[in-house]
């Protein structure tokens, strides 16, 4: 059904890799949580095997990825789609496999902040590592010869190449490729040879079956290797999204890759993956419109399955944009709106979108865990008081358990914190609190209003009813959401404040603005958890198997209860941060 929905709105392309299962195959030790980023983006090694890993993953393991894989394939190219894969490449061994092939370790790329245990990529520079991967991609494309690109993210996620400047565990690798004692010059020119390397077989072996087949070669963390990179893109290989170095790339980057001839693919998000089917089609046209002017070609773009936010006015946007241009925005608003709620309710239902992008648009940006990471952190279901540690660890277990934290982790009593770093200074929390108080709450609230109202007015069977009762609860969520990241500014502002305070009446001020922080929570988590108990509506995704840190399950509503149960037992407590939180043992 999605496939189908991206095919009616102008897509031309698809990501069809996923794992058959819940978890991935990857382990660690215990309280290890880096075996967590292995379920996204599977690697080649996933689905098919080589000569050389043979044996290492089960077979029944790869069959089910590849039995799904082939699956999803074959609806892509249904619908008219091409299939292809976004994977995050090339992916470290299982612990055995260096017990056979010590010699062949290349780059460590795990995190240290959240991995117990190193891990290792494969070197690329051994001619060995490179037959292995020819392998993979020939063994994939003959089961799979509908695929026609490969959208590869490293450096991340239990990826990376050797030698290139943003791995975590800082610049390392095997001993194939450069010696030690070189400049960073000579070594970025290395390192990006060895990064070509793999690109180049990937496309020479996949244009062999498909010759159309495109290889997307994200180079966002390769912030000191790209401008040795860029040149030799092109043929096949294309340019990625900077990802969150978008916007930093030098002119002569992109001079260089219009020289190579190679395709610059940028990304727009159009769909918020923590509430779904929140509207905001101004700005979704004006983003479109944007990258149009710019002379963009390819979009990488998400938006919300229809399934789940059946009247996702954003999503129509984009596939007016994609088939007639010139369309004015206001006629796709009303026709959509007509279409959806009757002519005589639509010019309602236009302005309660456009109440809904004025608060989506004025959200401040720099705000911590506020996109992808947002349910990795356990925002909504963890307890915001003036010291989270003041908590027993086993009343903490129901969130901690998926939060992406390991025990030693200061974010796990610290909201502005992430190990070895704070996101925001007191004052900046502060501002950005004020404007979330100032241009997204106000909107939000009136829209509330509006929709409310509609609906009294409503007879039970009124046709447009069930449209603006999916509206209703999506801007309910939203506002839930909006308050959540408000309040976890305050916090920050109010414990920060506290501990950083010089004098008795500094700290009694952010102890008042503690108070009021946890209050604000406190009523916004009841207000979520009415929502969650009411609600008909799709308007967060929801795991109906296993709860992990990307997703919540059926059990949230035990969990905002557990929050609840914790911030009124909790909201006298003195604000405290251990600082020495970092140096516990477990």
């Amino acid at each position: 059904m999605y496939i189908r929905q991206l095919s009616e709105q102008g897509f031309t392309h698809v990501t069809v890799n996923g794992l058959a299962g819940e978890r991935p195959f990857e382990t660690g030790p215990p309280g290890d949580v880096y075996s967590w980023f292995y379920d996204y983006s599977p690697d080649l090694d996933q689905f098919v095997s080589s000569s050389l890993i043979e044996g290492y993953y089960p077979k029944d393991y790869l069959k089910r990825n590849l039995d799904f894989l082939k699956s999803n394939a074959v609806i892509a190219v249904k619908h008219g789609l091409v299939p292809g894969l976004h994977i995050n490449s090339p992916r470290s061994m299982p612990e055995e496999f260096w017990a056979k092939y010590p010699f062949l370790r290349g780059a460590r790329i795990d995190h240290p902040r959240e991995s117990f245990r190193p891990r290792y990529t494969p070197a690329m520079a051994h001619p060995v590592v490179q037959q292995h991967y020819r392998e993979l991609i020939r063994n994939l494309m003959t089961e799979v010869p509908q695929l026609g690109f490969i959208h590869i993210w490293t450096n991340d996620s239990g990826s990376g190449f050797e030698f290139v400047t943003s791995l975590y565990a800082g610049r390392n690798g095997g001993p194939y490729l450069i010696r030690e004692w070189k400049g960073d010059d000579e070594i970025a020119r290395k390192a990006a040879e060895n990064v070509l390397t793999y690109y180049r077989l990937l496309r020479d072996e996949t244009t062999r079956v498909n010759p159309d087949f495109r290889v997307i070669c994200d180079l966002g963390p390769f912030y000191a290797e790209r401008k040795y990179i860029a040149p030799g893109l092109g043929d096949g290989l294309d340019a990625g999204a900077f990802g969150s170095f978008e916007g930093t790339e030098s002119l002569e980057e992109h001079e260089m890759l219009q020289k190579a001839g190679a395709l610059v693919h940028n990304k727009l998000d159009l769909g918020d993956n923590n509430i779904l089917g929140v509207p905001y089609p101004v700005l979704v046209s004006e983003r479109l419109q944007a990258a149009y002017e710019s002379g963009v070609t390819c979009l990488l773009v998400g938006v919300s399955p229809r399934s789940l936010a059946p009247y996702d006015i954003n999503g129509e946007v984009l596939r007016s944009f994609q088939t007639y241009r010139e369309q004015p925005l206001e006629s796709v608003l009303t026709e959509a709106a007509e279409r959806w709620a009757g002519a005589s309710y639509s010019h309602h239902l236009v302005e309660l979108w456009k109440l809904s992008d004025a608060a989506v648009r004025s959200y401040p940006a720099g705000i911590p865990f506020s996109t992808f990471s947002f349910p990795w952190f356990r925002l909504w279901i963890r307890p915001f008081v003036p010291n989270i540690d003041a908590i027993p660890e086993s009343d903490r277990s129901y969130y901690e358990r998926n939060l992406l934290a390991t025990f030693n982790n200061p974010t796990r009593i610290d909201l502005n914190n992430d190990m070895m770093w704070n996101f925001l200074t007191v004052r900046e929390a502060g501002e950005k609190k004020e404007a979330i108080d100032r241009t997204v709450t106000p909107p939000l609230n009136e829209a509330l209003e509006r929709v409310t109202k509609l609906i009294q007015g409503f007879d039970r069977t009124a046709s447009p009813r069930k449209v603006f009762e999916d509206l209703r609860d999506r801007l309910r969520a939203a506002r839930c959401f909006y308050a959540t990241m408000r309040n976890s500014l305050a916090w920050t502002e109010s414990v920060h404040g506290y501990m950083e305070a010089q004098s008795q009446s500094e700290k009694e001020r952010n102890r008042s603005l503690c108070r009021a922080m946890v209050t604000s929570e406190l009523e916004n988590a009841k207000n979520l958890l009415k929502l969650w108990n009411e609600s008909g509506v799709d308007w967060m995704p929801v795991s109906r198997t296993t709860e992990s840190l990307h997703i919540y399950g059926e059990n949230f509503g035990d969990h905002v209860r557990h929050k609840i149960a914790l911030m009124q037992q909790h909201i006298d407590d003195e604000p405290y941060i251990d600082p020495g939180f970092m140096w516990r043992m477990a």
